[in-house]
């Protein structure tokens, strides 16, 4: 059954009713606290945007990071993922989407943005065979699925596997994190890992990834999110409404901006004033603002953990740019 706008925002306020209740500082560190986060927004269908058009999947997505993030940043984060390899199914108009629309499915495509293969590919009967290190893969034991990029024959490719240690599909670490230590996020080292043809969902000339994700604006839905979490928990009522005026002027920007360059530095602008806000927001609240069930410390970290997704050359440079200048 297909929802409509009012049912999806029905089901994602019962999601947030539901999650504000849990212990909400635990589920950066507890996986199993997490999950039950994760399946808890699952159960109520509010990762299922591909039922909508393009312009209403922005709206609600906006709605979606505005809500769930004040929350859990760790639980915004997986959605991330999951609405990504969602959305590239549905682009592609994925043959067995339908299918995998019905599974969790996280992803693995990020070092499709480097300038070198991470992950090549052989041919083989019915499939490929993957070899190669697959880096910072978050969900493991959430996500039940993987969409694996890897490259072959100047191709670069898009497919599903089981997000499980099988034959060639090998667990090297959990690194530890200062955030996000509940998303479980492993490498994993690839050794002819074999994938089924009926499980690409996409093959474009390399470069095609970096292209699409320049236009994406779901980053700044997660700064979005996290600055409006930190103003709810500012005591400085100065401090507040002068934020709240300077992020709507922003978010105006983000809105309605259709231009990757300026996307691009609205990001760096966005992470800014978000940290400007939270940081500030300490100083003033004092010395509770590090206990560890408080939210801004919080804040802070997650902040940092949004902005360390996607990052590229040209972000980088731009966050450089913008300390050094004058």
């Amino acid at each position: 059954m297909i929802l409509t706008k009012e049912e999806y925002v029905k089901n994602l306020n019962k999601t947030v009713k539901e999650i504000k209740k849990l212990p909400l500082h635990k589920i950066d560190e507890d996986v199993k606290l997490l999950k039950r986060c994760f399946n808890i927004a699952y159960k109520n269908d509010i990762f299922r945007l591909y039922d909508f058009d393009k312009e209403t999947q922005d709206r609600l997505k906006l709605e979606l990071f505005s809500k769930l993030t004040p929350y859990s940043g760790n639980l915004s984060f997986l959605a991330i993922q999951i609405l990504a390899a969602n959305a590239i199914m549905a682009k592609n108009d994925f043959k067995r989407k339908q299918l995998f629309f019905d599974r969790k499915c996280g992803i693995a495509i990020n070092h499709l943005r480097a300038n070198k293969t991470y992950v090549s590919a052989v041919k083989h009967k019915n499939g490929y065979l993957l070899n190669g290190v697959l880096t910072w893969a978050s969900g493991y034991k959430i996500f039940d699925r993987l969409l694996i990029g890897f490259h072959h024959d100047n191709k670069e490719y898009e497919v599903l596997a089981s997000f499980k240690k099988c034959k060639g599909f090998k667990i090297l670490e959990t690194p530890k994190t200062f955030v996000g230590q509940s998303l479980n996020t492993i490498n994993v080292y690839l050794e002819n890992f074999f994938v089924k043809d009926i499980n690409i969902v996409s093959s474009n000339d390399i470069g095609n990834y970096t292209k699409n994700k320049s236009l994406s604006k779901t980053i700044h839905f997660a700064f979005y999110g996290i600055a409006l979490g930190a103003i709810k928990n500012l005591d400085s009522f100065t401090l507040k409404n002068s934020a709240k005026r300077k992020l709507k002027i922003i978010k105006t920007k983000f809105v309605n901006s259709k231009d990757g360059e300026e996307l691009d530095n609205l990001r760096v602008e966005l992470f800014n004033l978000t940290q400007n806000i939270i940081t500030t927001g300490m100083v003033l609240n004092g010395g509770k603002s590090i206990l560890h069930e408080t939210h801004l410390q919080r804040y802070y970290k997650e902040l940092i953990m949004f902005n360390s997704n996607g990052l590229n050359e040209t972000i980088k440079n731009l966050f450089l740019n913008k300390f050094t200048e004058a």
